[in-house]
């Protein structure tokens, strides 16, 4: 098979973690990452389902001058500067993740956070307190935070941690669940929102129960949607969250997002997440799906939707994320209010993500909803230079802000570079 190279990166290798140089390829149906250890063989994966020109338009139009990309093993050593997965994180957050407790009121077949060589997990307060602190100074004043697990919400004092992190400063107060709890009573969330949570980060896969019974081992679809009405009632914005899975549920993204265009003003955004492959999972079962799939199929099953409002974000790396926003039109359509053009990054870039956060996911009156989401990486498919420019992290429990892809990469036989939940 014919390949070119497009630019050369680090990896590392599936099998055993170590790390390893990649080549970003051109093959005649995609852009692949192609890398070889020296004691376990050759890896190709794809990364990218398009044209060579849409790719490298793509990356342009995110701010990456293509031209400049690494060819040689020198070059990326010197793009890399030193760099490697078990760094702490390069650049500032837009948002990072307060591991708050392992423990969960499910019991899923797969979980990417859970790790059974570690005893439960739950920071107190103080401790608490003290990463939000640290991330705080580190981060900035206006950072976004987001409570995750395990589930938080079987927190005792989830409404004493959200309050803290208000009172810290915390503008954006992400809650990341599976809203069982927020299912069970709009009081709950109207406590939360009460005190200071502004955004139900809730995971939604369909409007199907298939999708959960695979996720969840149980339906719950009935659960998602009373969570999203009991929020609605209480004032609490809300993100849906989908794991896109190949032949799954990736024929169902536009009723999904017809759902959120229901429910606005209350639901405020659509985040999918094409799946990524973290813990112990069967190699044969690995199925991919890219941004560019997503985009397109996305477009193709709503008619609101066009594959032009899309683009690329500026701040973190171009392959990392999309995104486009839309307004509830009188006509009952949504109408794009961003278009697929070049974004040129700025000295405050990171800070203008965030407002933008804020502005488009916290709760208000305004009928507007973002469509985007993120391409996380696992073994099989982690780029350094993507590393270096994460905007999505994790505090430890040492305080530092490690990327989220390197925090939860796994070997396929589950070995972590930065083990336990916190």
């Amino acid at each position: 098979m014919e390949t070119k190279l497009i630019y050369k990166t680090k990896s590392v290798c599936p099998v055993c973690l170590k790390e390893i140089y990649a080549d970003i390829t051109a093959h005649t149906d995609g852009i692949y990452m192609d890398k070889r250890c020296p004691e376990h063989g050759n890896f190709s994966t794809l990364v990218w389902a398009d044209s060579p020109e849409n790719y490298l338009r793509w990356l342009h139009f995110g701010g990456i001058d293509t031209d400049k990309l690494p060819k040689t093993e020198a070059q990326t050593d010197h793009a890399l500067a030193g760099a490697s997965f078990r760094d702490r994180a390069h650049s500032l957050p837009a948002s990072a993740a307060l591991m708050t407790t392992s423990r969960c009121n499910m019991g899923c077949p797969v979980c990417f956070t859970r790790d059974k060589h570690e005893g439960v997990h739950q920071p107190g307060l103080a401790e608490c307190e003290r990463l939000l602190r640290n991330y705080r100074e580190a981060a900035g004043e206006d950072a976004a935070v987001e409570f995750c697990g395990g589930e938080p919400t079987v927190r005792e004092d989830i409404m004493a941690l959200a309050r803290l992190a208000r009172e810290l400063g915390f503008g954006l107060i992400q809650l990341n669940t599976n809203g069982v709890k927020l299912a069970e009573s709009a009081d709950f969330c109207r406590e939360l929102r009460e005190n200071g949570v502004t955004t139900a980060y809730l995971g939604f896969d369909a409007l199907h129960e298939e999708p959960y019974y695979a996720k969840y081992g149980r339906p719950m679809l009935d659960i998602k949607k009373r969570a999203v009405a009991n929020a609605a009632e209480a004032g609490l914005a809300v993100v849906l969250v989908c794991c896109v899975i190949p032949g799954e549920n990736d024929g169902d993204l536009g009723a999904i997002v017809e759902y959120a265009k229901a429910n606005m003003p209350a639901v405020k955004g659509v985040y999918f997440q094409p799946i990524s492959y973290f813990g112990v999972y069967p190699e044969d079962s690995i199925r991919r799906i890219t941004i560019p799939d997503v985009i397109r199929k996305v477009s193709e099953q709503h008619p609101d939707v066009s594959e032009q409002d899309f683009g690329p974000g500026s701040y973190d790396h171009s392959q990392c994320s999309f995104n486009a926003a839309y307004a509830l039109a009188k006509s009952g359509r949504l109408m794009p209010l961003t278009r697929f053009a070049p974004r040129s990054p700025s000295p405050d870039a990171v800070h203008r993500v965030r407002r933008n956060l804020m502005t488009a996911w916290t709760p208000s009156e305004r009928k507007t909803l973002t469509i985007g989401g993120m391409a996380f990486q696992d073994a099989w498919n982690i780029d350094l230079l993507r590393v270096k420019r994460c905007s999505i992290q994790i505090i430890q429990k040492d305080g530092k802000l490690i990327p989220l892809c390197s925090k939860y990469l796994s070997s396929v036989r589950g070995e972590k570079l930065f083990p336990g939940i916190g």
